[in-house]
């Protein structure tokens, strides 16, 4: 295809050159590879998955009438927007598990938009169940899934491209990039112009007053306990970097984006590293990711893979377009023949495909061997050297090989598709959410960080988009936070069953933690009980749910004189330096 007729999604070239006039430059923001498209599905996927099959073992407790909070006590206290999750325990289970299937699908690439999409609507509603549970990386998986319905995430690797007609081009320019440019650029400056300076930048103490707190990991204490000379340091890094390096993401200069994501993925690197913060860095990271310029995937090439010849029966539809499928889900580098001669006799006397790569012949499941041989994915062709393997693959060929479906099921569940990276739907609503959300933005920045007017706040949070975000502004709590409960058993022994529940130790100690983090509960558990300390119905039954679970819990295991009679929950707070724990009573309750 020749420069005069590619469309306003053809690549941009390194040199520029891909379009006329400044026209390259202006669209170069919006320039997404495939590559790209690839990690941030890919990443926000697993960010998913892996946050809800952590919750598996808590999952009487977070969603459940017999854990923390009955479900009527939430919608009193938290009215639902999305109220999918306030059914039986069945009901919700079987939700949760359709979830599960949608951010698998949505990692693998099957349907990515609409996967994605209703993967998004369910985390909304899960969320809803236990509004006190989350962070803003948790926040944020539901809004990213959905805007990412405006995006071309066919043409990244995954079973939609191995659909396609024809590979995607290194680079298109697609509107849906639009929102996402506008979020992190929002994300970034708003947070950067609600820090405290002083904090920051002039004394520099704000991560050393991170480190200390409960957010801190057992990594990052170290870090504050070896090296306090670097803390200053890292602050005024952090505030520069979020104040600055947004701006270079709009820039139509390729090194100058890359420098820019560079700069703004160091600062996630580090939260991940140092600070017990959520999935919120890797959720940053993903969608960081999207952006990352099409140049970057343009590396020098190593030794040119090999080509795999694939023979597939002629008088087939189905074996030509599982095929075409298989290749372009491996990424390998094949041809596709009507198998003559002596590949046909072989095909024959096997009754299977024949994959010829380098001079050597595959049948049945080696066939799969073969194309792994042909592609990036080659070290998985290691597989075949497990004792099993191979007979495990030639049976899996079989079973398929041996009731070939008809054309017409070949057409509906294997559709040769196109790639659309701009719908009119799709640009339509990019551009609506983009006047929407940068107008909010900027009345967030100008008005004053907390000044954006509630019902825009509370709007956006329903999505997870609350410009509020958090972030230790204006600066970190300086100080240990904790949960500390002091369990008395019948026979009138002191325990403490939230540490015996996080780390299955019940002695009861007074003392000021040197990892409070390990006291924290994990960013689930200490997002439910913090800032519960403050007046309210809802904290209030925060605090009487967790000392009544840990009743029903402890007594699930203990009989007798070890069970417990009262369980009395303190709020345990210490500051730097400090050799005594402020312990704040904050429920007392006996246990049934």
């Amino acid at each position: 295809m020749n420069g005069s007729r590619r469309s306003a999604w053809w690549p941009t070239s390194s040199r520029g050159a891909g379009l006329p006039g400044f026209r390259p430059y202006l669209l170069h923001p919006l320039a997404l590879a495939p590559g790209g498209l690839f990690l941030f599905r890919v990443g926000l996927g697993l960010v998913l998955l892996k946050d809800l099959l952590a919750m598996l073992p808590w999952w009487g407790a977070f969603f459940s009438d017999g854990g923390l909070l009955e479900r009527e006590q939430v919608m009193a206290l938290a009215p639902p927007r999305v109220p999918l999750f306030f059914g039986s325990d069945l009901w919700n289970g079987a939700l949760y598990g359709l979830l599960i299937l949608l951010a698998l699908a949505f990692t693998l690439g099957i349907r990515a938009r609409w996967t994605g999409l209703l993967a998004g609507v369910l985390a909304l509603g899960l969320m809803d169940r236990n509004p006190w549970l989350w962070n803003t990386g948790h926040s944020l998986v539901p809004a990213l899934l959905l805007l990412a319905a405006l995006l071309p995430l066919e043409a990244g690797p995954g079973f939609d491209r191995a659909l396609l007609r024809r590979p995607p081009p290194p680079s298109l320019v697609s509107v849906g990039a639009l929102p996402f440019l506008l979020l992190l650029l929002a994300a970034y400056v708003v947070n950067a112009a609600a820090k405290d300076i002083g904090s920051y930048f002039l004394r520099g103490d704000a991560v050393a007053g991170a480190l200390v707190s409960s957010h801190g990991s057992v990594l990052g204490v170290e870090l504050m306990e070896r090296f306090p000379g670097l803390l200053p340091w890292l602050s005024r890094y952090t505030f520069l970097v979020e104040a600055g390096a947004p701006f270079l993401l709009l820039l139509p200069l390729w090194p100058l984006r890359l420098l820019g994501l560079v700069l703004l993925m160091s600062l996630h690197v580090g939260f991940a590293l140092f600070l017990d913060v959520g999935h919120f860095p890797f959720v940053m990271l993903s969608a960081l990711a999207l952006l990352l310029p099409p140049q970057v995937f343009r590396l020098p090439r190593r030794r040119a893979l090999p080509e795999a010849v694939v023979h597939y029966d002629g008088g087939c539809g189905f074996c030509r377009r599982v095929a075409e499928v298989l290749t372009g889900l491996l990424l390998a580098r094949a041809r596709l023949v009507p198998a003559e001669g002596e590949a046909r006799a072989l095909m024959e006397a096997r009754r299977s495909w024949v994959v010829e790569v380098e001079g050597q012949a595959y049948t049945e499941g080696r066939g799969f061997q073969g194309l792994l041989l042909a592609s990036p994915l080659r070290p998985l062709a290691l597989l075949w050297r497990l004792p099993g393997f191979p007979w495990l693959a030639d049976r899996a060929y079989r079973l398929v090989a041996d009731r070939r479906p008809s054309l017409g099921w070949t057409r509906a569940y294997l559709p040769a598709r196109d790639l659309h990276p701009n719908p009119p739907w799709a640009v339509l609503l990019a551009l609506a959410f983009t006047g929407l959300y940068g107008h909010l933005s900027w009345e967030g920045l100008v008005t004053d960080y907390r000044g954006v007017r509630p019902e825009v706040s509370t709007t956006l949070a329903s999505i997870g988009l609350d410009l509020r975000w958090g972030h230790f502004a204006p600066k970190p709590p300086g100080r240990a936070d904790w949960v500390q409960a002091q369990g008395v058993t019948v026979s009138g022994r002191t325990v403490d069953p939230w540490r015996w529940t996080l780390l299955g130790d019940p002695a009861y100690r007074v003392e000021v933690p040197r990892y409070p983090v390990l006291l924290s509960g994990g960013e689930h558990w200490r997002k439910f009980w913090w800032g519960a300390w403050r007046p309210g119905k809802a904290n209030e039954a925060r605090w009487t749910g967790l000392a009544l679970y840990l009743c029903d819990r402890w007594n699930a295991v203990h009989g007798g004189a070890d069970r417990l009679h009262t369980v009395t929950l303190y709020h345990g707070q210490a500051m730097p330096g400090a050799k005594a724990p402020v312990l704040r009573p904050m429920r007392n309750e006996v246990c049934p």
